[in-house]
């Protein structure tokens, strides 16, 4: 009689299956939550109130704990190193302006204690306790950077976050639009002398938000348009077949966002990113022949013309009652810029400007031109933080910077880093003369894109593989029955009317 005994499973291989299922399951639910903070981080006015940068340096540390990190690049480890090295170079500074004595007091503290009567610890920043509180913002931008930087290689991932800002910039631009029509104080709650806001307070950054959008459709949709004109298939190929319905409403929601565009009155906003489309599609297409520059120009004027003449009339209206007047500000960089060259190691205290800046303004600025912001977010740096501080900023940014136009070459059809080289660059000169990224509801979008670019920028290189093949027409006419002798040469006509030549057919390879 023959016995069979069943076989237990493997006890390594089953806990393994075990650990990979969980690993999963936590690595999404860090995604969920990365995600939400994206999607609602514009909703309540920007999040610019310490009680949200709180919740979203929740939502986000949630996101970093639980995403997996199995698959990390060397580069990308490095790239999140040096993003460790930032956040300490904020936290020394951070301490040395809260600690008492501080290593370069201000002259306030001592006159404080004069006036009052009583002892009082000098600082070297001028409002105690700040510095602390605003090192929550860098801290913010440090994990939402590294969390976008590790999904980014991931196309499933990447897509969906780029998809739902698209998404979300279309509903609440929609919102904005519906209050600024019927004049629901509900819907806006700050009116900007008539401009469409948004959920932002301000309509300057409401503006790069939906020209981040917008250029975000544009990278999408650039690649196959090229792929299409390289083809000699007509642009209207890519709304049909295959992904043809994904991409209608990818164009749809970037026409969208774009009519809105000047309904923001933001003369900044409207010409970086129209300048920023221009450049990309020009970069892109490398056109040589002068007739398909003269039908990209004659398109790109028909377009804009179109959007100018729907929702340009008031921003037309703004443009020649204020021209190019800065409002002051390039007067009030020089205040900063002069008041800072007593302190140039630690500067005046980081998130004090609306209190420090004040002292130095001079009857130059008027009263009519508010500044409780720098109006430039690299000079408010180096006005809070002193010039060490901010040149260890500005070299990590020229490091992404370099790295975003290096996987643009590398990987020429990859939307993702396009995406992410367009809307970093976009809102890298709007806040050297305004705020944008100042506000935390646009930054976790802004490095949201921007990280998901550099994630991608350490995949491998597309090669361009060209093959040669052979392609025949067949003899016409009375000859067609006979049998032709076809030549041997490329390219050479024969001497019927059998023709034999080479077309290069480029195939890309990642």
């Amino acid at each position: 009689m023959e016995v069979t005994a069943e076989t237990p499973a493997d006890p390594p291989a089953e806990e393994s299956v075990r650990r990979h299922r969980l690993g999963s399951l936590l690595d999404r639910i860090g995604f969920w939550f990365y995600l939400a903070m994206v999607i609602l981080a514009p909703v309540p006015d920007g999040s610019i109130a310490l009680l949200w940068i709180q919740v979203w340096t929740g939502f986000v540390t949630v996101a970093v704990l639980l995403i997996s990190y199995r698959e990390a690049s060397c580069g990308a480890v490095l790239l999140i190193g040096g993003l460790l090295v930032v956040l300490a170079g904020y936290g020394v500074v951070v301490y040395l302006q809260s600690i008492s004595p501080g290593p370069s007091p201000l002259a306030i503290w001592s006159e404080a204690a004069t006036i009052l009567g009583i002892e009082i610890a000098p600082l070297s920043g001028s409002v105690r306790h700040t510095p602390l509180i605003f090192l929550g913002r860098p801290l913010l931008a440090a994990l939402v950077l590294t969390v976008s930087i590790m999904i980014g290689p991931n196309r499933q991932l990447a897509g969906q976050v780029l998809r739902s800002i698209v998404g979300a910039a279309c509903i609440y631009g929609l919102v904005g639009l519906i209050g600024f029509a019927f004049d629901a104080e509900s819907l806006r709650p700050f009116d900007q002398s008539g401009a469409l806001t948004t959920f932002f307070l301000n309509k300057n950054t409401s503006a790069i938000y939906l020209g981040s959008a917008f250029l975000i459709v544009l990278a999408m949709l650039l690649p196959p348009a090229i792929d299409a004109m390289r083809e000699r298939k007509p642009l209207a190929s890519l709304f049909s077949g295959p992904g043809g319905r994904r991409r209608t409403i990818a164009a749809s929601a970037g026409l969208f966002v774009l009519v809105l565009l000047p309904l923001t009155l933001s003369r900044a906003g409207v010409i970086l990113t129209l300048l920023a489309a221009i450049g990309a599609v020009v970069f892109k297409l490398r056109l040589r022949k002068r007739a398909s520059i003269g039908k990209l120009a004659f398109g790109i004027l028909v377009l804009l013309s179109l959007i100018y003449g729907i929702s340009g009339g008031a921003w037309r209206e703004r443009q020649a009652r204020i021209g190019f007047d800065s409002l002051g500000r390039f007067d009030a960089y020089g205040m900063m810029l002069d008041a800072v060259k007593e302190r140039p190691l630690l500067g005046y205290g980081l998130g004090s400007f609306s209190e420090s800046f004040p002292q130095f303004r001079t009857e130059n600025l008027g009263t009519s031109a508010v500044f409780d912001i720098g109006h430039s977010t690299a000079v408010e740096l180096i006005f809070e933080g002193g010039y060490p501080l901010a040149l260890l900023v500005f070299a990590y940014v020229a490091l992404c910077g370099v790295l975003l136009v290096r996987g643009a070459i590398r990987r020429p059809s990859d939307p993702y880093i396009l995406a992410g080289l367009l809307v970093g660059l976009i809102g890298l000169v709007h806040t050297s003369f305004d705020f944008s990224l100042q506000i935390p509801g646009f930054l976790i979008i802004y490095l949201s894109v921007v990280g998901i670019g550099l994630g991608r920028s350490f995949l491998p290189r597309q090669e361009r593989k060209y093959v040669k093949t052979r392609v025949v027409r067949r003899p016409v006419g009375p000859e067609a029955r006979q049998p032709q002798a076809l030549p041997n040469d490329a390219g050479i006509d024969g001497t019927g009317d059998a023709r034999l030549k080479h077309v290069r057919v480029a195939r890309l390879r990642s």
